[in-house]
């Protein structure tokens, strides 16, 4: 149910962002670079509270998972560059940055925790949706929606069971 609630919740962040980059892109900069911390900490939460952790001391995979999560900051910001210079447009902009966040969590997949190759999957679709259908942002608002209703009945299933 927790990794139910990690995909859905992350998935809810990243439809704002979409919507965000097409209304004030100074605004959407600064969300898409706090993504990555974001996803960074929910990756740290649920490392942590896994029972099966290994014997890592805290601090070192809390290092680890901040190197990982804090270097694609820098092509963020390049990307952002590129849109406020003119070479890129914000749809374009938002798609790239929503890329490298695919590759990010595909990779935290790889190497810190299976619950991220959900996470890039729902991240590339969407990638692949704003892409092809970008005329149709209700859809994307659908698919945002049901993030979030899957989200609400995954943390209620969590705390019911965690009070049984």
């Amino acid at each position: 149910m927790r990794r139910i609630l990690i995909v859905c919740g992350l998935a809810v962040l990243v439809m704002i962002g979409l919507f965000l980059a097409n209304m004030n892109q100074p605004r959407a900069r600064f969300y898409w670079t706090a993504m990555f911390p974001v996803f960074g900490i929910v990756s740290i939460w649920h490392e942590l509270h896994r029972p099966d952790r290994g014997h890592e001391p805290a601090w070192k995979m809390i290092v680890r998972q901040a190197l990982h999560w804090l270097g694609p900051i820098v092509a963020v910001r390049i990307i952002f560059l590129q849109l406020s210079r003119g070479q890129m447009d914000a749809d374009a902009d938002a798609l790239a940055t929503l890329l490298i966040l695919a590759v990010t969590c595909f990779l935290a997949g790889v190497h810190l925790d299976r619950t991220f190759y959900w996470v890039s999957a729902v991240l590339a679709i969407a990638v692949v949706i704003g892409t092809e259908i970008e005329a149709y942002l209700w859809m994307l608002a659908a698919i945002a929606l049901v993030a979030i209703a899957l989200a609400v009945l995954a943390a209620a299933g969590l705390r019911r069971r965690g009070t049984n």
